[in-house]
């Protein structure tokens, strides 16, 4: 019976397939000692796993590669590493690839996450005294944050609905992985920089993993924050996530909704804060005019059996000072009347469907997006024509561009 001869490429392909193939070397934990570290410029991180009898060669990938950077690992550090056995056919060679990593004797991220909580208060980046007010009646704010997304739509939406007059300028970055810290850290400089001067940056991103979030933990994205001259308002997650952007910003928002709500005052909630104000002033005017009425009538008691021509002149400069003092304050409630009718006419305005008393309609397609081009509509296409008390559906029949 003939031996039967192999080729090197045989061979190696049968051992990529019992190694990679069997189910005993997928989804396993290997620990060991950082050698040979290397961040390749790609973004993929080679490196080696050793103890004190053997030694082997191990990478993780460039989308996995955060989860490695983010703990600081060095080399002689301990570390423990999950993924599978590969076998590289060209080099006969076997690795380890790497999906998640932890740090022995270190701890996890939540340890990190307190090491660097006391480092940045021990710098003074928590302090309340260096935190600034949030302006409610902001003209220009700023987001940074994904231009993509629940978080970034809800924001806009919230803005826009609260203070429709709000000016918002997007500085669209990336929100993980290896290079979001330099990102965010770059747009919140370049907000600083921005003409029309910003009132307020909100800087976030929607839910995630803890992992997920790990960006907004950045020292990069604390100093960023911490030198920020415009007020920031941290916004990262949901409710229960807390990111040490929160303990830097000036203000935490639980969600980026939350946050536009902060960063904005409602024109509903404007007009009660100035009806309150108004109401205010008047019980104070009152409050005044009865207390002088009080002092001029006892003027008068107390010099009701004085009558000489002394009295009378003082009586007349009483009674001018009572008029004066009765105009003034008249006048200052009609200024305020003006100064409330003026804001409501405004918020009037403001009001997107106020055209449509006026005989105007919006033109919708049937999810809801608003058509102003004809550039947007096709014949046979189902509408909607949204008037002050009803809808009319219809249908394109002919598109006429103006010019042609």
């Amino acid at each position: 019976m003939e031996n039967k001869i192999f080729s090197v490429a045989e061979i190696s392909q049968i051992f990529k397939e019992a190694i990679e193939g069997s189910n005993y070397f997928k989804n396993i934990y290997v620990r060991g000692e950082v050698g040979n570290l290397t961040f390749n410029k790609s973004g993929h991180v080679y490196f080696s796993l050793k103890d004190n009898q053997s030694t082997i060669a191990a990478m993780i990938w460039k989308s996995n590669a955060h989860k490695l950077t983010n703990l600081n690992v060095k080399e002689g550090m301990e570390i423990t590493c999950y993924g599978r056995l590969t076998y590289y056919v060209p080099s006969g060679r076997v690795s380890f690839e790497a999906v998640d990593v932890s740090v022995e004797g270190k701890g996890d991220l939540q340890e990190i996450f307190e090491e660097r909580l006391k480092e940045i208060t021990a710098l003074g980046w928590t302090d309340e005294s260096r935190k600034k007010p949030i302006n409610r009646f902001a003209k220009n704010i700023g987001l940074i944050t994904t231009d993509s997304g629940a978080a970034i739509k809800d924001l806009i939406t919230t803005l826009k609905r609260r203070m429709p007059s709000v000016n918002i300028y997007l500085f669209p970055t990336m929100v993980q992985g290896e290079t979001a810290k330099f990102d965010i850290a770059n747009k919140i400089q370049q907000a600083n920089l921005f003409e029309p001067k910003l009132d307020i940056l909100i800087v976030g991103r929607g839910g995630g993993s803890y992992e997920d979030l790990w960006t907004f933990n950045e020292m990069e994205v604390l100093k960023a924050i911490v030198d920020s001259s415009i007020p920031v308002i941290s916004a990262v997650g949901h409710e229960p996530d807390i990111t040490l952007s929160d303990y830097v910003a000036d203000l935490r928002a639980a969600t980026p909704t939350a946050a536009a709500e902060l960063a904005s005052i409602s024109t509903e909630e404007l007009l009660k804060e100035l009806a309150y104000n108004y109401e205010n002033q008047i019980r104070l005017f009152k409050n005044v005019y009865n207390n002088q009425q009080l002092k001029i009538e006892e003027f008068k008691k107390q010099n009701i059996l004085k009558i000489n021509n002394k009295y009378d002149l003082q009586s007349l400069d009483l009674n001018y000072i009572e008029k004066s003092f009765i105009n003034n304050i008249n006048n200052i409630i009609s200024r305020n009347e003006m100064f409330i009718e003026n804001i409501e006419s405004k918020t009037a305005l403001l009001d997107p469907k106020k055209p449509l008393d006026k005989g105007f309609g919006l033109i919708m397609s049937k999810d809801k997006q608003i058509i102003n081009s004809v550039d947007k509509v096709d014949i046979n296409q189902e509408i909607k024509l949204v008037l002050k008390d009803g809808e009319i559906e219809t249908i394109i029949k002919g598109v006429k561009k103006h010019g042609k």
